[in-house]
């Protein structure tokens, strides 16, 4: 990312250099953002360019940003909604999860592969009720394999708060997934 790239045409009052703790931000989190930006676009330009979108505007209020109490949870939030800008622009509906996380892992060596993509449409239903921030924390860990400790770096919240919020997402997967399961049983 550039200065040029940040300055706005006549505006003198941009910084003549980048912060190098944001800099920094930017070369950690940008890879991350991105896989994530392209699992919700499923395009990769799309998602380099919603993700620098979003860089711009973090550069921009970085000085603010870093007095919030929780920059990192901003930054994921700036992220997320450039994301969704940027698919409401091309007429379309950022999905927030991918059905394909959970169909290539079980599918290998599968008896019945039918009964493993029901059962995997079932589970992704369910994820898809949690409110996002319980959602970002089951597809993390659960979908991307991130430790607790790395969860709570990308989501800016603590460890324990991961715990928590991991720890009533799974009583309500378990919920919704028994009363839909119920319910598929009760119309056979």
């Amino acid at each position: 990312m550039t200065q040029e790239e940040l300055r706005p045409a006549g505006n003198p009052r941009a910084p003549e250099k980048l912060p190098l703790d944001f800099s920094a931000f930017h070369q950690l989190h940008r890879p991350r953002y991105i896989r994530e930006a392209e699992r919700c676009l499923r395009c990769r330009a799309d998602a380099e360019e919603a993700v620098d979108e979003a860089f711009v505007q973090l550069a921009r209020e970085w000085p603010q940003i870093l007095r919030a109490e929780n920059p990192a949870a901003y930054a994921w939030r700036v992220m997320k909604n450039r994301v969704v800008d940027h698919a409401r622009a091309r007429g379309r509906r950022a999905t927030l999860m991918d059905t394909a996380v959970f169909e290539t892992v079980t599918l290998q060596g599968a008896e019945d592969a039918f009964e493993v993509i029901e059962q995997n449409l079932r589970l992704f239903h369910a994820i898809s009720a949690l409110p996002e921030r319980q959602q970002d924390v089951i597809r993390l860990r659960y979908c991307e394999g991130y430790e607790t400790a790395e969860v709570a770096h990308e989501l800016g919240i603590t460890e324990a708060g991961v715990r928590s919020i991991e720890r009533y997402a799974r009583h309500r997967l378990r919920e919704i997934y028994t009363s839909c399961a119920e319910e598929e049983a009760e119309r056979s």
